[in-house]
């Protein structure tokens, strides 16, 4: 993975775009757990939301050469 990301010549971290993206991600996957129930399982939701998060992170990290993110 490389180290920046240049958007009209402003350089960014790819791990914050990474980020942004995961943070994206993780809202649609927390609507859809609450109106399927998910979190009646849990007894903390906001550690279930940060678990969540740094799962979706990880993937996005993990998969950043598939989407491309050339290194």
């Amino acid at each position: 993975m490389r180290g920046e990301v240049s958007f009209d010549g402003v350089f960014v971290p790819t791990l914050l775009v990474l980020a942004v993206i995961a943070s994206i991600i993780t809202l649609m996957l927390m609507r859809i757990a609450n109106l399927v129930g998910f979190y009646r399982l849990f007894a903390y939701r906001a550690a279930v939301d940060l678990c969540l998060y740094i799962f979706v992170l990880g993937l996005l990290v993990w998969a950043a050469p598939l989407i491309g993110f050339r290194q």
